[in-house]
């Protein structure tokens, strides 16, 4: 995996790009970020990113000025990506000189960044490769088979070194080691970590009799663990898929975490395995339509479409209201009716992502609205950073949760705190436009308050609920005009902000006990 660092002095900028592109998917992982071009050389010495991705307009130290720093320095490794505006753009490009791969142009577009970040990593892996470097003969083979690079004419000699004959039937197990649900930060296995987990992985499946090298654990991602496995003649009816569950199983109870395995399919000889390969990772692809499964195999999910698409608009805006409703058990059973329609709409990881990201930048947006910082919630990154580590859907699950109840907590204390100031507000904005089209909903969205909040905090504040405040001021005001004016009856209820005249006249009469004619007549004879 290719190390990225992401420098741009707006941190919304930075987790947006973070958020918005499938780095695992490209071959990147985010090593680091940085606000500004000065912090970013030093955490360029540290890091040792393959790629920089820049902001090319900065206080201090810019853009350009950072990539001249480092090749000054002789840093002719890394590879850099300018992100700039259409005004920026030919400033930018004096930065060719200095080795810059590509340009972005604002606003990103994730298509274009997938793109470029694809295209580059294969250039690292190619740059990279060193022909005489000491790689073990059975993992070469391994690799080889896995990238689809072996020669026709070698299967023979790598069958050998894998310790098969050369139509011995085998496939490709993914196993997915899942960090814990609610760790402060994603999990991070150091190296001797990881080897440790991958022998644990492959002690586990040579238990079940499954004929496999232990050296040969492939990594394509962190925290995912792939085993090429070879089955015997006397394994014959076994499917990849009961293999899958019983290694789960077995893993589960001997090391107490959970994992989910996901096969590909069964191919007849080891020059099969690189489609195996690619079928369990495509089999991964489905854990939020099958939460409830701990092995998963593409040959039995033929067929089945995945929604790469999240909530149309109105269904989005109805769950978010759920989840800012005043009471904890609504919140955490709209909570739990998202992660359904995960899994009832069958969600790509993709379209998951997406959802999860677009409802918490809104907590966020209400957050900063209130004059409040979303970095007081320890909940946030936590959450945006669920692909840096494989996390199971029960797991995301409960860091969503906890970023609800954590971010609720936080937009009731911003709004209590301004709550005085704000109601007096609110009340002269209701007495100054009670004749206009007016509800407790548009006026909690213009004054960026949850509706329900709103209603409790009028009636605390003044007695009376706001609906029939505003009914007494529209009265009061009919009244006046029945007095002072000879409008007719549709003309006053206009005025004070009835569309309907007989609901109007319905209304005067709850509140008088009379129509408005009737009224009117009282005075004239009185």
């Amino acid at each position: 995996m290719h190390k990225v660092m992401l420098v741009d002095d707006e941190g919304y900028a930075r987790q947006g790009l973070r958020t918005m592109i499938d780095w695992e998917d490209c071959g990147f992982e985010v090593c680091g970020e940085a606000e500004d071009g000065e912090e970013a050389l030093r955490l360029i010495g540290e890091l040792s990113p393959d790629l920089v991705i820049t902001d090319i307009r900065m206080p201090e130290v810019s853009g350009l000025e950072l990539i001249r720093s480092v090749r000054e320095q002789g840093n002719d490794s890394v590879k850099f990506i300018i992100v700039s505006g259409y005004g920026d753009f030919a400033y930018a490009q004096q930065a060719i000189k200095f080795g810059v791969r590509d340009f972005i142009l604002k606003p990103v577009d994730d298509g274009e960044v997938t793109g470029a970040l694809r295209e580059l990593a294969g250039q690292i892996e190619k740059e990279s490769r060193d022909p005489g470097a000491a790689v073990p003969p059975v993992r070469a083979a391994l690799d080889k088979l896995l990238r689809g690079d072996a020669p026709a004419e070698a299967g023979a000699e790598y069958a050998r070194l894998l310790g098969v004959s050369q139509s011995a039937a085998c496939g490709y197990l993914l196993v997915e080691a899942h960090c814990p649900a609610m760790s402060a930060e994603p999990a991070e296995e150091d190296a001797e970590a990881e080897d440790s987990l991958g022998a644990a992985i492959s002690a586990a499946a040579a238990s079940l009799g499954l004929k496999h090298d232990p050296s040969c654990v492939d990594r394509p991602r962190p925290g995912l663990y792939g085993l090429a496995v070879h089955l015997a003649p006397a394994d014959a009816g076994t499917t990849l898929e009961g293999l899958a569950e019983r290694l789960a199983a077995r893993l589960g109870s001997r090391l107490g975490r959970p994992f989910t395995v996901y096969a590909g399919g069964q191919a007849a000889s080891a020059a099969g395995l690189r489609v195996s390969r690619q079928e369990a990772m495509e089999a991964m692809q489905y854990r939020f339509a099958y939460p409830e499964r701990r092995a998963l195999c593409r040959s039995a999910l033929r067929g089945e479409e995945l929604r790469r698409m999240e909530f149309d608009p109105s269904e989005h805006a109805a769950l978010n209201e759920r989840l800012e409703d005043g009471d904890p058990l609504l919140r955490q059973e709209a909570v739990r009716r998202i992660f359904e329609r995960f899994r009832e709409q069958r969600f790509a990881p993709d379209a998951v992502h997406h959802a999860i990201s677009r409802f918490a930048f809104g907590a966020i947006a209400a957050i900063r609205s209130l004059g409040g910082d979303e970095k007081e919630l320890r909940s946030l990154e936590p959450l945006l950073a669920w692909r840096d580590r494989p996390l199971s859907p029960d797991g995301l699950r409960e860091r969503f949760a906890a970023f609800v109840e954590e971010s609720r907590e936080l937009t009731s204390r911003l709004r209590s705190s301004g709550a005085k100031g704000d109601i007096a507000r609110i009340k002269q904005y209701i007495d100054s436009r009670f004749h206009e089209e007016i509800s407790l909903k548009s006026i909690a969205a213009r004054f960026y308050l949850n509706p329900v909040y709103l209603g409790q905090l009028f009636k605390k504040s003044y007695g009376v609920y706001f609906n029939d405040y505003l009914l007494q001021l529209r009265i009061q005001q009919a009244k006046l005009l029945l007095r002072q004016t000879e409008k007719r009856v549709y003309e006053i209820a206009r005025c004070v902000g009835f569309d309907n005249p007989d609901y109007f006249i319905c209304k005067f009469e709850k509140v008088e006990g009379k129509s408005p004619t009737a009224y009117r007549n009282e005075l004239k004879t009185g």
